[in-house]
């Protein structure tokens, strides 16, 4: 069984969630995939999302999956301000495998994601009637 460990902080994300004081967010669940660590914040809710899913039994799995149409849609219509408020990402994927000897092997990546908010200038334009 692999294993992935989440944390991170994101106040918009912790209230659309329903599971978490103050943003402050740790997750850690198992995962028969093997997965990849990901490369962004929209990786990150990804990869959230796909575990809460896989885990049904947990906590969070169960908040996840009896609110799951209200979540996915509070976080599409949010999209913007709920990547914008990820801080302190690091994502701790262990990946287990087992030898000839049989022994198991344990691969351990961890990846810390550092996100910036880009403004694009709007710029109105006059328009003549």
């Amino acid at each position: 069984m692999n294993h992935v460990e989440i944390k991170f902080d994101n106040d918009i994300l912790a209230e659309i969630l329903h599971i978490s004081d103050f943003g402050k967010y740790l997750i850690k669940l198992d995962t028969e995939r093997v997965i990849q660590p990901p490369k962004n914040a929209v990786d990150v809710l990804g990869m959230l999302f796909t575990l809460l899913e896989e885990n049904p039994e947990t906590p969070q799995g169960r908040v996840y999956l009896g609110n799951q149409q209200e979540i996915l849609h509070r976080t599409v219509t949010n999209i913007p301000q709920v990547i914008n408020d990820f801080n302190n990402i690091e994502v701790i994927i262990t990946i287990n495998t087992e030898d000839e000897d049989g022994n198991i092997i344990s691969t351990q990546s961890v990846t810390n994601i550092t996100v910036s908010e880009t403004h694009e200038e709007l710029k109105e334009e006059p328009v003549e009637e």
